[in-house]
């Protein structure tokens, strides 16, 4: 067992060495090409609209270090200015509307349903001078999303036009998701680039419900990461059209920076994960926030250094595909921070939203579960 191990932890070194570590020449480019396109856009925004910052804060897989492909995937958030500190309440009067058939915006005489697990509404009653003059991202003292997204994307799409960028960004069409994606072009390359609107924490913290039962472990995370985190706080990201998305997006970034100062190989072990999912086990059911919540949940599991150590390597990334697969099998993904929330089932009605194909990548990982060393030295092999 011993020399197994040994051995799965030189291949998975080696495999880190060759498939995964990217040149930094190369995400130089990609990150300069990114920013030649993307700080006139968003300064011609908040020129217009100075309620969207021309600032952005980082996101994804990138501003955690833990991209595994190429340069070519950039998530930013935009953060909305001029509103008061936020306090997490219930809101004092009901929300009267929806979107209609046709898409648009309607007040209603049925009030808003209360909002799905992991969302929430934005109420705001005083603002400051930025907002006064135009009050077109809400209604009554709801900030609503839709209105929110739909603004911002105009104001890109005429940000590309009149800074004479449309022959190296392009706007997508999408209709879902909080995004506005960017496909920026440099050279032969193409990098996706998502741009979020965000209502920032302003200051009110964690949800009540978190902050109540978060940490669950004494040990971890570390006292002065649970501080760190509570102060950040969670953002409200328009990722629907009718309710807010609790993101606790820049609390991620805060746990995993510097995970590794002990040394330990937390980070190698979802990078290789994520790898081989993107290599091997690619589906939309599966996504790399899955891993990174699992790897939460682990770290929590072994809150100790020596658990993590490089020489354990093998055996912290065999038991983290392990609990992939019981989440698979199980088709339950618990949120790292909200556990009642499975991270498999849709917002909407609580369907799985592939269970088929959460099956297929199952067995898939079984295979790979029970023979590591056969499958990464086959791949090592053939590379």
């Amino acid at each position: 067992m011993l020399a197994t191990q040994n051995g799965l932890v030189g291949d998975l070194n080696y495999y880190t060495d060759t498939q995964i570590k990217m040149r930094r020449e190369k995400v130089k480019a990609a990150v300069n090409a990114v920013h030649s396109v993307v700080d006139p856009i968003l300064k011609y925004v908040h020129d217009k609209d100075p309620r969207f910052s021309h600032q952005t804060w980082n996101s994804g897989s990138y501003a955690s270090g833990l991209k595994v492909t190429e340069p070519n995937e950039f998530d930013f958030n935009v953060p909305m200015e001029g509103l008061p500190n936020l306090i997490w309440k219930t809101a004092d009067k009901p929300a009267y509307y929806t979107i209609d058939v046709d898409g648009q915006l309607v007040e209603t005489k049925v009030p808003l349903p209360n909002p799905p697990n992991g969302y929430h509404n934005v109420t705001i009653d005083t603002v400051s001078d930025i907002w006064k003059p135009e009050n077109n991202m809400k209604m009554g003292d709801y900030v609503v999303p839709f209105k929110v997204k739909t603004i911002f994307k105009v104001l890109v799409k005429n940000a590309v036009r009149e800074c004479k960028l449309r022959e190296s960004v392009r706007v997508l069409k999408k209709t879902h998701g909080p995004a506005i994606t960017l496909m920026v072009s440099s050279g032969e390359e193409r990098i996706s680039v998502d741009l979020v609107p965000l209502v920032p924490a302003n200051g009110r913290g964690l949800p009540p419900n978190v902050l109540n039962s978060w940490p669950r472990s004494p040990v971890w995370p570390p006292k002065h990461k649970v501080e760190e985190v509570r102060k950040i706080g969670t953002d409200s990201v328009a990722k629907d059209n009718l309710y807010w998305l609790t993101s606790f997006s820049r609390c991620e970034i805060a746990l995993l920076d510097g995970i590794d100062s002990d040394e330990g190989c937390r980070k190698q072990c979802l990078r290789l994960l994520k790898k081989i999912r993107e290599d091997h086990w690619q589906s939309p059911a599966l996504s790399s926030y899955h891993l990174k919540n699992l790897l939460l949940w682990e770290c929590e599991k072994y809150p100790n250094s020596h658990d993590w150590s490089r020489d354990m390597l093998g055996q912290r990334f065999v038991g983290l595909v392990g609990s992939l697969l019981k989440c698979l099998r199980g088709q339950n993904c618990p949120h790292y921070f909200i556990p009642s929330i499975n991270l498999f089932r849709n917002k909407e009605n609580s369907k799985l939203k592939e269970p088929e194909n959460l099956l297929l990548i199952a067995d898939k990982v079984q295979e790979f579960y029970e023979n590591p060393c056969g499958f990464i030295g086959e791949w090592k092999d053939g590379n």
